[in-house]
């Protein structure tokens, strides 16, 4: 879509650039026309080339960080359960190190 409005443009200013000019300079000015059509074509390849890897590399990004979303869920759910189970240590630790004190002042 984008390429055919550039074509379409660029045709529509050519035709009224040539028709504007009379016959002896529409030779002479035909080549440097030519010229500008080929250096703008040459330009919408490029840019062309350069929107499709930008859109691969916005796909791969993408991507990624689904991938990375759904690694730190993972490690949420993992830093989660391992919370737990410290506090339980924790419990149990401090609950045999009360019974220990309690034991020891006898």
């Amino acid at each position: 879509m984008f390429r055919n409005k550039l074509v379409l443009s660029g045709t529509l200013l050519l035709a009224l650039f040539l028709f504007g000019l009379p016959p002896s300079a529409l030779a002479r000015d035909l080549s440097t026309v030519q010229t500008a059509l080929r250096i703008a074509q040459d330009e919408m390849k490029a840019a062309e080339a350069e929107r499709d890897a930008d859109a691969q590399r916005v796909a791969a990004t993408e991507k990624e960080v689904e991938r990375l979303k759904k690694q730190l869920e993972a490690e949420r759910k993992k830093a989660a359960q391992s919370e737990k189970s410290y506090l339980e240590s924790k419990k149990r630790y401090d609950k045999a190190q009360a019974n220990f004190d309690q034991a020891w002042k006898r």
